[in-house]
């Protein structure tokens, strides 16, 4: 089984309130103010890892040769100590192949942080030594130049880090898939705080892991380990398969459709 996943977080307003005395602040504020401050510090508006808080993690579910079975949100309904319960009880107790698009850089790293705030266990993620699971010292979770158990197409599109300026949105649109078409990470914390759109947010973290799994597959094309002809059934099974209901779904139906109409097949 394989996994394909992705998170979307806002800032903690309470952890930013409590250090910069933002307290009188309405949480917009206390964003915008860190951001500013945060921009003027690094050149960046990105936070610190330990002052985001996780409010959706979304996942394609697929078999061990990328065939597609669902697209959906862990802990769905509950927040963020929901959000981590179910996520990191699927870890523990499936132990899938993990796939994400800078997860060793960011998701992985703000989920295990924010799962010690609910002394919450990952041990399926941790353990380095079963032979019984074919994890060692070489292979397992945290490995971080093998693709067995976690493939972070970041790293691996990147080699390793010898090229900058990769992101999700740019690789797909040079590779004809939808990529980002109406909300960026920039707006989510606006979503949570502003409009309470946890829906839309939800939409949006589902939207970016289709995006990782369509760059996976093309990934595995380029390794030799998925065929053209299988690869055309997992873009038909997917189309079948993918909710009709979601504000990506036009998009992806079709590009899934000019995708197939542009193959190679004998």
């Amino acid at each position: 089984m394989i996994c394909v996943f992705d998170v979307e977080s806002v800032p903690d307003v309470e952890q930013i309130a409590a250090k910069m005395n933002l307290e009188s602040k309405n949480n917009l504020e206390i964003c915008q103010i860190a951001f500013k401050e945060q921009l003027e510090k690094s050149g960046s508006e990105f936070l610190p890892i330990f002052w985001h808080k996780i409010v959706a993690i979304s996942s394609v579910i697929c078999d061990d040769y990328g065939n597609f079975i669902k697209v959906g949100n862990f802990g769905k309904q509950g927040g963020e100590k929901e959000i981590l319960e179910d996520f990191l009880g699927f870890i523990n107790r499936k132990e899938p192949r993990l796939v994400s698009f800078n997860g060793r850089g960011f998701d992985i790293p703000v989920i295990m942080l924010r799962a010690m705030k609910y002394n919450l266990c990952a041990f399926g993620y941790y353990e380095s030594e079963n032979a019984a699971k074919t994890k060692s010292k070489w292979e397992n979770y945290r490995m971080r130049y093998s693709e067995k158990w976690h493939t972070d197409l970041l790293d691996s599109l990147g080699h390793f880090g010898s090229v900058r300026n990769l992101n999700l949105d740019g690789v797909c649109k040079m590779l004809g898939i939808v990529g980002k078409y109406d909300v960026s990470g920039s707006d989510v914390y606006r979503l949570y705080y502003q409009d309470n759109d946890i829906d839309k947010i939800n939409q949006y973290c589902q939207s970016d892991v289709l995006n990782t799994y369509w760059v996976y597959l093309k990934y595995a094309i380029l390794k030799g380990e998925l065929s053209i002809e299988d690869y055309a059934g997992i873009l038909e099974k997917w189309s079948e398969n993918l909710p009709k209901d979601m504000e990506y779904s036009k998009n992806f139906m079709q590009n899934i459709k000019q995708e197939l109409a542009g193959l190679d097949i004998l």
